[in-house]
C-alpha cells in the first residue's frame, strides 16, 4: 500500500472558504416547497395595476382542519395553512375551474416573502407565500367533497 505520506499526497488540502461580500455564497440554494394538503379558503383571482392576473388561495397541510372541534389530549394540532399565488394565467385557470374547499391537492412552486405597506396603518408586512409560475405544478387528487374523509396517507398513495 506504501506509507503515509503517498496517502497524504493524494488527498486535496481543505482550503476555508469565504463569502465574497459582493458575489455572496457560491451555492445560493433551494427555494422550492412541495405542499400536499386539503383547499381551505377556494381560488379567487385578482387583477393586479400592471394588468396581469394572480390566482391566491390557501392549503392545510397536518392536523386538525376544524378547529373548532374540542376533543381529547390525544387530538392533533392544528393545521398549517400556506398561502399559494399562482402567477401563471393558465395554472391559475386550471385552479380556478377545479379546486373548491376542502378538494385534496398537490403543489409545486417556490417560497417567497413579499413585502408591501399595509394600507390601513401604514405598517411595512412581510407575507411568505409559494408561488406557482410557468414551472410549478398544481394536481387535484381528489375534488370536494370526496375528498373530505381522505387521510393523509390516502393522499399521499394517490400522488404516487
Amino acid at each position: 500500500m506504501g506509507d503515509d505520506g503517498d496517502l497524504k499526497d493524494s488527498r486535496r488540502e481543505l482550503e476555508p472558504q469565504s463569502v465574497d461580500p459582493k458575489k455572496g455564497w457560491g451555492f445560493r440554494g433551494v427555494h422550492r416547497a412541495i405542499i400536499c394538503g386539503k383547499v381551505g379558503q377556494a381560488p379567487v383571482q385578482k387583477i393586479l395595476r400592471n394588468g396581469r392576473t394572480i390566482t391566491i388561495f390557501t392549503i392545510g397541510t397536518g392536523g386538525m382542519f376544524d378547529q373548532r372541534v374540542i376533543g381529547s389530549a390525544d387530538t392533533p394540532k392544528p393545521a398549517q395553512w400556506h398561502r399559494i399565488a399562482v402567477h401563471s394565467e393558465h395554472l391559475g385557470a386550471y385552479a380556478v375551474q377545479k379546486l373548491v374547499k376542502n378538494s385534496a391537492v398537490y403543489v409545486e412552486g417556490e417560497i417567497e416573502t413579499r413585502v408591501y405597506n399595509d394600507g390601513v396603518d401604514g405598517q411595512v408586512r412581510n407575507i411568505s407565500e409559494i408561488c406557482i409560475r410557468g414551472d410549478g405544478k398544481i394536481r387535484l387528487v381528489k375534488s370536494g367533497e370526496s375528498a373530505a374523509s381522505i387521510s393523509l396517507d390516502e393522499l399521499r398513495d394517490g400522488l404516487f
